[in-house]
């Protein structure tokens, strides 16, 4: 949209620099598709669009020319509070991501909303989850996953998401992050589960150790628990 566009123009950093930035940092998006846009302009910017009577409008255009335009359609995807049009919306979108910022930019409302979740947390989250993580593409099987690490850690966990998430496993390396980021998440508030889900003998070594150092890196893991990942990794 080009209104959308001018605007992003606008708000780019004129040095250069933070688009070189974010070159190194997203490593998979294309540079030639960026603009150097800060996020807190972004997210101004999302608010423009979801106010706008383009709202619709820009959330059917894909894909998009730039970057900063799927973490401003991110952004306002966000702010959808019904289940279905969210699914809808992210079934559109996903196939288009390249890039982990995108992907884990999406954390729509309506999926932490208990009235738009009618009480059926995992009932809703679950099934969206594991079709999201059978994906063959990289970056919706990576969303799938943050869905089990947002939405299903508290209200609506079972231990066999655990399972799920390992299962999910194909080798690509920003779908082993995930999980391992998922695996440490999970320490905090189901310890014995997450360490025996490390602990897995199918669990491929390089994503076990990947869980061990996401979860001795972490600030809200106890001392006593990362000497527990200390021993697994041996």
């Amino acid at each position: 949209m080009q209104w959308v566009e001018d605007r992003l123009c606008e708000l780019a950093d004129a040095d250069g620099k933070y688009r070189e930035f974010n070159a190194r940092v997203v490593a998979t998006a294309d540079p030639a598709t960026m603009l150097g846009v800060r996020v807190p302009r972004l997210r101004r910017l999302a608010r423009e669009v979801s106010r706008s009577i383009d709202r619709d409008a820009f959330l059917a255009e894909l894909p998009h020319r730039w970057y900063e335009e799927y973490l401003v359609h991110a952004f306002v995807l966000n702010e959808t509070r019904e289940v279905g049009s969210a699914t809808r919306l992210l079934d559109a979108l996903l196939p288009h991501v390249d890039n982990w910022c995108v992907c884990d930019a999406l954390n729509p409302r309506a999926f932490h909303d208990e009235k738009a979740l009618g009480g059926r947390r995992q009932a809703v989250l679950l099934p969206l989850a594991q079709r999201w993580m059978a994906s063959g593409h990289t970056y919706t099987r990576r969303f799938g996953i943050s869905v089990l690490m947002r939405d299903l850690l508290g209200e609506g966990y079972d231990p066999s998401q655990l399972r799920l998430a390992v299962a999910a496993d194909n080798g690509e390396y920003y779908v082993r992050m995930m999980i391992a980021w998922y695996l440490a998440e999970a320490l905090v508030p189901h310890e014995a589960d997450a360490l025996a889900a490390i602990a897995l003998p199918e669990l491929d070594p390089q994503l076990r150790r990947m869980a061990i150092r996401k979860g001795i890196e972490s600030l809200r893991v106890p001392a006593e628990t990362k000497d527990a990942l200390r021993r697994l990794r041996g």
